[in-house]
């Protein structure tokens, strides 16, 4: 691999995300004509893609996950390989993570962007969606815009009450306890590059009130929000409502993450039967 050697965990986990993303695709490429369910790559636009393909060989319609706001597709990694043998899964990692700008965006630009990378390797079709905390909203959005989409798997995301701005000192405290939840070891520069994405999205999210799609929309939300108002917000927009074991964080982690497997291959069979 070219450039300077990683160093820390953080780097070592991005640059072998990186080095699967190219294992992968290659293995797309080769398989292109024999499983017309997995993505084939335009390798001119590998360096550029937010795609990150965690699992790419399965015959069934391949899912996108989108990152939540810290930008990373880690989370999703011990989750891809629940959903079965015969489900691929690719992930979109924020692009400022593998050094690309991290610009002000809304949530309807990133969703945007991140559509055109779908469609770019899956053009013709219905797509299947989700994404965990913020990553549930842009998926929300990817389905308005794109109007061709049989399902969008929302996990634990919230709904701002209203449009909003936070100031600096509670993007640092949100960004400090979300490091903290994680468990991520980060060295300083990491810790700014990670802030500054991580505020980005969050600014864009809490500017964000989500519509209603047209596509099936399933909820699977932890204990943590199963206040009332919560639950009432998303009956307006979803048409599935599931409650699932864990908090916010634990729901993507041993013993919980089994249980979210389980309820994401259901709904994705149902999705089949239709």
């Amino acid at each position: 691999m070219n450039g300077p050697r990683p160093r820390t965990l953080e780097e070592k986990r991005r640059a072998l995300l990186r080095l699967r993303l190219r294992h992968r695709q290659e293995e797309v490429l080769a398989q292109r004509g024999t499983s017309p369910a997995a993505p084939a790559p335009d390798s001119d636009q590998q360096g550029a893609s937010p795609l990150v393909p965690l699992k790419s060989t399965g015959t069934r319609p391949p899912l996108f996950l989108v990152h939540a706001v810290g930008g990373s597709v880690a989370p999703y990694v011990a989750l891809a390989a629940l959903l079965g043998d015969d489900q691929p899964v690719y992930a979109l990692e924020d692009p400022a993570l593998g050094g690309g700008p991290a610009e002000a965006r809304s949530l309807p630009d990133i969703a945007a962007a991140y559509l055109a990378a779908v469609r770019e390797v899956c053009p013709r079709g219905p797509l299947r969606l989700g994404g965990w905390s913020a990553g549930g909203a842009v998926a929300l959005d990817m389905a308005r815009q794109d109007g061709d989409v049989e399902v969008v798997l929302v996990l634990d995301t919230g709904i701002p009450d209203a449009p909003s701005t936070p100031r600096d000192d509670e993007l640092h405290a949100w960004f400090d306890a979300d490091v903290a939840e994680m468990g991520a070891g980060l060295d300083e520069a990491e810790l700014t590059e990670r802030y500054q994405v991580f505020a980005g999205n969050v600014r864009a999210f809490l500017r964000y009130q989500p519509p209603r799609v047209d596509a099936r929309v399933v909820l699977l939300h932890t204990d943590e929000h199963s206040e009332p108002g919560y639950v009432e917000r998303w009956r307006a927009l979803a048409d599935v409502v599931r409650v699932v074991p864990g908090d916010h964080y634990t729901m993507l982690r041993n013993p919980h993450i089994e249980a979210l497997a389980e309820a994401m291959r259901d709904e994705l069979s149902e999705v089949d039967a239709r």
